[in-house]
C-alpha cells in the first residue's frame, strides 16, 4: 500500500503495486515467527497515512475475533478474489508465508509488466500529438502571416503556400472534430474501466491497435509464468494450478492453449513436453523446466523460467518503442520541412527578383 491511497471506500480495489507491499510485509512479519493477528497489529501501528489505517482496522479486528486472514480480506472488499482464495490455501496447507511471498513476487511482475505497457502506448501518442500541434500552429497561425506580408508586398502567392493556407483555414475545424472525438473516445473508456468486462474490451482493443503478435505472447508468457510460479509455490498440484492461472490470464488464445495442456497432463503427459507443445514456452524454457521437475526443485524452475519470460517481454517492449521513436521523428521533421519550403521557396525567389 502506498501513502496516497484513497479514503476506503469499499469499491475500489488495492492496485498490483499496493498487493505486493502488502503481503511483502505480511510475509516478513509472519516469517520472523509473528502470528497472523500480531502482524496485522504492527502494521496498523506503522501504518502511514489514514486510509491505509482504515483498511488494517477492517482486517485487524475480525482476525482479532478469531476469523481467518482470508476471510478478513474478503470482508473488506478491496481484495482481488483469486488472492483471497490462495491466502485461504496458504493457511488450509500451512504454507501462509510462501503463498504471500509468491503473491507479492507475482503482483510486482504484474505491475511491472503494467507499467511498460502504459509507457510503451503512451510514448507513441505523446509524439503524434506533439506533432499534430506542431503542424497545426504552422498552417494556421503562421502561415497566415506570410501570407500577409506577400501581400503587402505585392507579390503573388505560390500554388504550394496558397493550399497549405486553405489547409490551415481547414484544419481549425477539424482540430475541433478530433477534440470533440478523443473527449468521446476518452470519456467511452472511463465508462468501460468502471467494470471487469469492460476492462477487458479495452485490453484487447490495446492489444489490436498497439501490440503485435509475437509480443502479445511474451506478455501472455510471462504473467503465465509468474501465475504457475504462484500456484506452485502454495502447494497445489498440476491440473488445478493450471486452472487457477488460466482465471489469472483470462480469454483468449493463450487461455485455450493452457486448457489444451491441461487436457494432455490429464491423459499422462508431462507438464514441460505439454507447455512445449502447446506454445506456453519456448523449447529453452521448456527445458529448465523439464531439468527443475527431475531433479526436484520445480519451484525454483518456475521462478527462473518466470524471471526470463518478464526479460524477453522487457527487451520486446523496448525493441517496440525504439522503433517507433525514429519513425515519429522523421514524420515530424518532414512535414515541418514541407511547411518552411512552401513557406521559404516562394520568398527566397522574391528576394532575388528585386536583387535583395
Amino acid at each position: 500500500m502506498n501513502n496516497d491511497s484513497s479514503a476506503l471506500d469499499g469499491v475500489r480495489q488495492l492496485n498490483t503495486e499496493e498487493l505486493s507491499i502488502f503481503c511483502l510485509k505480511l510475509s516478513m512479519m509472519i516469517k520472523s515467527g509473528i502470528n497472523v493477528e500480531k502482524s496485522v497489529s504492527i502494521l496498523l501501528d506503522d501504518a502511514a497515512s489514514d486510509a491505509d489505517k482504515a483498511l488494517l482496522s477492517q482486517i485487524y479486528k475480525p482476525v482479532e475475533e478469531g476469523d481467518s486472514l482470508s476471510s478478513a480480506l474478503e470482508k473488506t472488499g478491496r481484495f482481488p478474489s483469486h488472492m483471497v482464495r490462495m491466502i485461504d490455501i496458504g493457511q488450509l496447507t500451512g504454507k501462509l508465508q510462501a503463498v504471500l511471498t509468491a503473491l507479492s513476487e507475482f503482483y510486482r511482475r504484474e505491475a511491472a509488466i503494467s507499467k511498460m505497457i502504459r509507457n510503451t502506448v503512451m510514448y507513441p501518442v505523446v509524439m503524434l500529438i506533439v506533432t499534430a500541434v506542431i503542424l497545426f500552429v504552422l498552417v494556421s497561425q503562421v502561415l497566415p502571416v506570410f501570407r500577409q506580408v506577400f501581400r503587402d508586398m505585392g507579390a503573388n502567392i505560390s500554388a504550394p503556400v496558397a493550399a497549405l493556407i486553405q489547409l490551415g483555414d481547414l484544419s481549425k475545424y477539424l482540430a475541433m472534430g478530433l477534440a470533440v472525438l478523443f473527449c468521446v473516445l476518452i470519456a467511452a473508456a472511463g465508462i468501460l474501466s468502471l467494470t471487469p468486462g469492460g476492462r477487458a474490451r479495452l485490453g484487447k482493443f490495446a492489444d489490436r491497435l498497439f501490440f503485435g503478435n509475437k509480443l502479445n505472447i511474451a506478455i501472455s508468457r510471462s504473467r503465465f509464468a509468474s501465475a504457475m510460479s504462484l500456484m506452485l509455490s502454495s502447494g497445489l498440484n498440476m491440473g488445478e494450478a493450471l486452472g487457477r492461472s488460466s482465471e489469472l490470464i483470462g480469454e483468449g488464445v493463450f487461455s485455450e492453449n493452457i486448457s489444451r495442456c491441461r487436457d494432455m497432463i490429464e491423459t499422462g503427459g508431462a507438464f514441460p513436453k505439454a507447455a512445449a507443445e502447446t506454445g506456453l514456452f519456448t523449447g529453452m524454457q521448456s527445458g529448465i523446466l523439464s531439468a527443475g521437475f527431475r531433479s526436484g526443485i520445480t519451484e525454483q524452475a518456475m521462478n527462473e523460467v518466470a524471471r526470463l519470460c518478464e526479460n524477453d517481454s522487457d527487451t520486446m517492449l523496448f525493441r517496440m518503442v525504439n522503433k517507433v521513436e525514429p519513425t515519429l521523428i522523421v514524420i515530424l521533421a518532414l512535414s515541418v520541412g514541407l511547411v518552411l519550403l512552401s513557406v521559404m521557396l516562394p520568398l527566397i525567389g522574391m528576394m532575388t527578383a528585386i536583387g535583395v
